[in-house]
């Protein structure tokens, strides 16, 4: 029976030093999905590399030059008109232009200086 349980145990030592760990496995992700960028074009469309989303991946996106300001509707941003941090629905509130196409978050659109339902995007 001891036999047994000390194959068992090299098998499950075995498998787990060929386990990468979730840290090795994004930083992975992340450099393939730098690689894949065409850093020039990117560039030369007047977009930026950044970090994006819960892994931060790299991505090529677009700044909005009126990011950061205040705003009530979505008519007054390049973007979309967000709040900083998710709010009830319906309820009266201001916001701020999004900075750029991508950013990642949890927030609610504000339309008409009204908040409507949450949106998390990554």
């Amino acid at each position: 029976m001891k036999i047994w349980s000390f194959i068992a145990l090299l098998f499950f030592l075995s498998g787990c030093s060929s386990i990468k760990t979730m840290d090795e496995k994004v930083e992975e992700m992340r450099m393939q999905a730098l690689g894949e960028i065409d850093t020039y074009a990117c560039i030369m469309e007047g977009k930026v590399i950044a970090a994006v989303g819960m892994f931060a991946t790299p991505s090529c996106i677009s700044l909005y030059s009126d990011g950061g300001k205040t705003c009530t509707d979505s008519t007054d941003c390049e973007g979309d008109c967000t709040s900083r941090e998710v709010l009830d629905t319906g309820i009266k509130a201001s916001g701020f232009c999004q900075v750029g196409y991508g950013d990642p978050s949890c927030y609610n659109l504000i339309n008409q200086g009204i908040t409507e339902h949450a949106v998390c995007s990554d």
